[in-house]
């Protein structure tokens, strides 16, 4: 992959101890393999961590929401956060980003696994 920060079309800037300088992009979904799957990039540059990364979905609209869960789980995980010293317009927990814990898809997996009698 050689997408640049710039090169994102949509981002969100984070604060380390209260400094804007930890940016999450998201770049645009492109088909793969004919068509037969989507890929979206995604990239932190914090100053700390820094990760360059893709997802794959049916269709564009799924592997850009998998690119903004995967953003999350960066954030959740990168050394500024481990410190405490991340958030997003006060906010430490999420950063206003959606978690995989709450796709649809996952949540319907989750209502028949538990149907299913063992």
């Amino acid at each position: 992959m050689d997408e640049q920060p710039d090169d994102a079309f949509a981002t969100r800037m984070l604060e380390v101890d209260g400094v804007p300088c930890f940016q999450l992009g998201v770049f645009k979904p492109f088909p793969e393999d004919g068509g037969a799957y989507w890929r979206c990039a995604y990239a932190v540059n914090g100053p700390l961590t820094k990760h360059v990364g893709s997802v794959c979905g049916h269709d564009a609209m799924q592997a850009l929401l998998f690119a903004l869960y995967m953003l999350r789980e960066e954030a959740d995980n990168s050394k500024e956060n481990e410190a405490r010293r991340l958030a997003w317009d006060g906010q430490s927990l999420h950063f206003g980003l959606p978690s995989i814990d709450d796709d649809p898809g996952i949540v319907e997996l989750r209502k028949r696994r538990e149907a299913v009698p063992e």
